[in-house]
């Protein structure tokens, strides 16, 4: 989530149907992830993929299986 707020993500990979929720304070830099979706809670994944493509990324929604790493999501950094 910082990555892609503080626009080092080249490319994302995010998987199709899944949500992680939570919050990220971009003052502290410090993200908050919940196993379920509480009150004030955004879709981290849709967070990071929205905060990619503002700041000039790309977003490849991909299946699950696609994501490389086996990893929830995965980035190409730019530095």
């Amino acid at each position: 989530m910082t990555a892609a707020y503080f626009q080092r993500i080249e490319s994302l990979f995010v998987p199709v149907g899944q949500q992680k929720w939570g919050m990220f304070n971009p003052d502290t830099n410090r993200v908050q992830v919940h196993s379920e979706q509480q009150a004030g809670d955004e879709d981290l994944m849709d967070f990071a993929a929205l905060h990619t493509l503002l700041n000039g990324g790309m977003v490849y929604a991909v299946t699950p299986e696609q994501v490389p790493g086996d990893a929830p999501l995965a980035a190409v950094l730019r530095y």
